[in-house]
């Protein structure tokens, strides 16, 4: 519910925790990665992305490091508020698509 003076509360990326699970016995050797957005004016998750990996998929290249490190940057450089601008960050997607004139 909105302040009755302040308004709506802008609801800002304020911290993020990154827990990364390592593979062992008891979790069937997955290694899994948990990212939150957090925000102080907001007692529920911001936004959240989980990932799990095989020890296989490992094998063939997929590293956990290697989205944590780019979680890490999206979180540093561009502080979504949003599950829906992590997504367009993760995918690439350009915040607005232009129509080309003709088409």
């Amino acid at each position: 519910m909105p302040h009755p003076i302040y308004g709506k509360p802008s609801h800002q990326l304020d911290s993020a925790t990154f827990t990364l699970v390592l593979p062992s016995r008891r979790n069937g050797y997955l290694t899994s990665l948990d990212v939150a957005g957090n925000s102080d004016t907001q007692r529920p998750r911001l936004w959240s992305v989980k990932e799990t990996w095989t020890v296989a998929e490992q094998e063939c290249g997929l590293q956990p490091t290697d989205a944590l490190h780019h979680l890490a940057l999206i979180v540093a450089q561009d502080r979504p508020a949003s599950q829906e601008a992590v997504f367009r960050q993760l995918t690439g997607e350009p915040w607005v698509q232009e129509s080309l004139p003709g088409f």
